[in-house]
């Protein structure tokens, strides 16, 4: 009998011992196989075609969590039966790290990333409508920390490379380029509803090639305020400058009929108001946020680019099963040239999706996208629409 009585101790002790001490890594993957369709994935005028693909998606996180410190990496994986980077149904590999640690007054977060990609996953990095392969690499360093009770202060550091493959006989190709910045911040709790921000930052813009660099400042002060239970309004607003200076061989006229070639620069300046806003509504079922912002930002191009940008998200879960997710984006970028002028280019796209949780584990996802973008003549619109089928087995969480 008491050998019977010890082995249960032995084995109640076991099992407490395993729950607590647990492993601090776990993962929790999500793999996939994606079906889609897209009239004109390359966006590009009168030479267009339709595509379909097919590709597998691995999504696999692994987390470490132990007291204050909280580490995390993220593979995010798409393979198919498409070559090349020329459309949005490209292969692509991306990689996202951070790592907190956090105390009583505030958080210390250092992140990063590398991303293979194409250009035309996002708006404004294509040159008539042409996608290339994209190499990204970024580092960031935030820090937040509570002074008092109402007064927080607030400091980003970062900085990003992004390498394109784009050939040499372009047009205006797009530029590899160094973009790193500096962003100290505060923010003062006015009431429990309405809080202010201050906000600052010094970027620097270098192309690699050593053609053209940007140096930017700017200014903003922001308000908060929760307007009720359900609708948040967050706002912005400034004053950005940047220096933007052309490096390069120049002709110096001697006389009327001799010259010669000298290396210099040109310098010119970019004045903007830079803004944004956000109106949110978060309820149990329907969460809604409406967004508008102006930001000078770097997009492959030989300066920083303006930017002003339109945003409405929606999200919609009668039930445990279904949920649904409309999109929809308005943009136009106003891209400086060395040659002078600006190259302007407007992007909108529109997508609309539903979920079906067929099992706790299994997904479904049907997709409707339908893309635009405007080039001033001779490139004129060109357009795309979209529809994408995916299943994915979500894996509940283990340890490592």
């Amino acid at each position: 009998m008491k050998a019977r009585r010890l082995l249960l101790m032995v084995i109640i002790l076991a099992c407490t011992g395993n729950r607590v001490l647990a492993s601090p890594w776990s993962t929790d993957p999500t793999i996939g196989v994606i079906g889609q369709y897209s009239s004109d994935p390359v966006l590009l005028r009168g030479s267009g075609h339709s595509e379909s693909n097919a590709a597998l998606t691995l999504l696999l996180p692994v987390d470490y969590d132990e007291d204050a410190f909280h580490f995390a990496v993220t593979p995010n994986i798409r393979y198919g039966n498409a070559s090349g980077y020329s459309s949005l149904t490209s292969n692509f590999f991306h990689l996202d790290s951070s790592a907190q640690l956090a105390s009583e007054l505030g958080t210390t977060t250092l992140s990063g990333a590398l991303y293979r990609d194409s250009s035309l996953l996002y708006a404004g990095e294509s040159v008539n409508g042409i996608g290339e392969r994209r190499d990204t690499s970024s580092l960031d360093l935030r820090w937040d920390r509570e002074l008092t009770e109402r007064l927080e202060g607030q400091a980003d550091i970062s900085t990003v490379r992004t390498l394109y493959g784009l050939s040499d006989n372009l047009v205006n190709p797009l530029i590899d380029y160094r973009y790193s910045q500096f962003s100290p911040g505060a923010v003062y709790l006015l009431t429990e509803r309405d809080t202010l921000h201050a906000i600052g930052q010094v970027s620097r813009y270098r192309s690699l090639n050593d053609v053209s660099e940007s140096d930017s400042y700017s200014l903003q002060a922001g308000y908060d305020r929760r307007l009720s239970e359900i609708w948040t309004l967050k706002t912005t607003a400034g004053y950005a400058r940047a220096s933007d200076r052309q490096n390069g061989y120049f002709i110096e006229y001697l006389s009327a009929f001799s010259y010669r070639f000298v290396y210099g620069h040109i310098d010119t300046t970019q004045n903007s108001t830079v803004y944004s806003a956000n109106l949110s509504r978060q309820t149990e079922r329907l969460n809604l946020t409406l967004g508008a912002s102006r930001a000078l930002a770097p997009t492959g191009y030989f300066y920083l680019s303006r930017q002003q940008s339109v945003t409405g998200l929606a999200t919609y879960t009668p039930s445990e099963r279904w949920s649904f997710t409309g999109t929809v984006n308005w943009q136009t970028n106003s891209n400086p040239l060395t040659t002078g002028g600006t190259l302007q280019a407007r992007y909108y796209g529109l997508a609309l999706s539903t979920t079906w949780h067929w099992t706790e584990q299994w997904l479904v996802t049907l997709q409707a996208t339908k893309v635009s973008q405007h080039y001033i003549e001779p490139y004129g619109t060109v357009s795309s629409n979209s529809v994408t089928v995916q299943i994915a087995r979500q894996f509940l969480r283990m340890d490592l």
